[in-house]
């Protein structure tokens, strides 16, 4: 367009029309109100699913508080009643193992191994949860708090288990070489504790447990607060250690005391039984005149309630035609601590009247060792060595085991041999 033109319609060069400057204007703004609105409107929409999501949130959380609350209260009264537990039944002052169950050191093992295991499985399930769940961190805030449940909970039963010298009881399914199947003493891997260092342990556990109520009261007063959260979200009350409670650390410094020695609980001294409870000879020996004679059948059998080393009858025990000989042994512990390694030793000697010549060569005797290892009340059921015998000639069969010398706390060795006289047909 000419430039005289453009000037007579009164437009300058490079320059919108008014007009279309504003209807720009206008629809951007619709657009922005749209978009607005939108938003907006999509948020209302969507705040009945976030409000459902962190209710949903809150009552799965509220089952693992109150699995947690449980777990701290078994807890909190195994620490109470640790002191106080017997070793039952009881036998005019001698303690007689049932299975193991009874002893007070097995029942506070126990104990001490399903809290680990439910604190554990409580950590797990509360790392599970988010997401989904409420913003600013809180799923994770709420793991760390069971984890540090789980943790100390952990390090509160490997303090005491090296105070008393124990160890987890093997877990059935697990591999042989896990922590958690361990059958010896903790004291032939890691150093056993004094009361002193004990209680400086426990104290700290003690404090761990209550820095983890802390966290957690602070985490629940988020929740109720809504400020993180669709409306607020109400979760269960949860202290493992109130001060004066078992579980708290002036109450958990003193425990060690209550339990080790000297001047802890009596039912806690170790004491030491390894009994021989059955041993069966093979091939079996011929059927004695006298039945009631154990070594003369070639069998015996005998329990933790009357303990006896069995000794070879005035009749010997005729076994038949045979060139060797072995023995099927039970043995059984019947003390309260574990005891691992124990030597037990098949010794063949020649027993013959004076005069008798020499049996051929290599049936001179022999002897023949393996180990056991036992957790209180536990047995287990040995093959022991073929040794070679020959005809018309008598042995002296003995089976022993030997306690390492000199174990802590009492030991009874009644039952620790059983011997027999076998007789060869010549």
């Amino acid at each position: 367009m000419p430039k005289a033109r453009r000037r007579k319609l009164g437009l300058r060069p490079g320059r919108r029309p008014i007009g279309r400057r504003l209807v720009l204007w206008v629809v951007l703004g619709v657009v922005l109100a749209l978009a607005v609105a939108s938003v907006a409107e999509i948020n209302a929409q969507s705040a009945p699913y976030r409000q459902m999501t962190d209710r949903g949130y809150g009552e799965l959380a509220s089952r693992v508080v109150v699995a947690s609350n449980q777990t701290g209260s078994d807890l909190a009264e195994l620490i109470n009643q640790a002191p106080s537990i017997p070793n039952a039944p009881w036998s005019s002052g001698t303690w007689v193992p049932s299975l193991g169950s009874n002893s007070a050191r097995v029942r506070i093992q126990q104990g001490l191994d399903q809290a680990v295991a439910a604190a554990d499985q409580q950590s797990a399930q509360a790392s599970q949860l988010a997401p989904p769940g409420p913003a600013d961190s809180i799923p994770a805030r709420f793991a760390s708090v069971l984890a540090v449940r789980a943790t100390t909970v952990t390090a509160l039963r490997a303090t005491l288990d090296q105070l008393l010298g124990m160890a987890p009881l093997p877990v059935a399914g697990a591999p042989t070489d896990s922590p958690s199947s361990s059958t010896t003493d903790p004291a032939d891997g890691a150093p056993r504790l004094s009361i002193s260092q004990a209680s400086t342990q426990t104290a700290a556990e003690g404090s761990a447990f209550v820095r983890a109520d802390a966290n957690y009261a602070g985490l629940a007063a988020m929740l109720r607060s809504g400020k993180f959260t669709d409306g607020p979200v109400h979760l269960p009350a949860s202290v493992w250690a109130a001060p004066g409670t078992p579980l708290s650390p002036v109450q958990l410094t003193g425990t060690p005391a209550l339990l080790g020695q000297p001047g802890g609980s009596a039912a806690l001294v170790p004491y030491h039984q390894l009994v021989i409870t059955a041993v069966g000879l093979v091939p079996a020996a011929i059927p004695s005149a006298t039945p009631n004679d154990q070594s003369g059948s070639g069998i015996v059998g005998v329990s933790c309630s009357v303990p006896n080393s069995t000794l070879p009858g005035i009749a010997p025990t005729v076994m038949p035609p045979t060139k060797r000989v072995s023995a099927q042994v039970t043995v059984t512990n019947c003390g309260t601590v574990t005891e691992a390694n124990i030597p037990v030793t098949e010794t063949l000697a020649l027993d013959d009247p004076a005069g008798t010549a020499a049996p051929p060569a290599g049936s001179g005797g022999g002897a023949s060792t393996t180990e056991v290892t036992l957790l209180a009340g536990g047995s287990e059921a040995l093959s022991l060595g073929t040794l070679s015998v020959a005809a018309g000639h008598t042995y002296r069969l003995t089976i022993a085991l030997t306690l390492a010398a000199p174990p802590s706390g009492p030991t009874n060795l009644a039952g620790t041999s059983q011997a027999f006289v076998l007789q060869i047909p010549g």
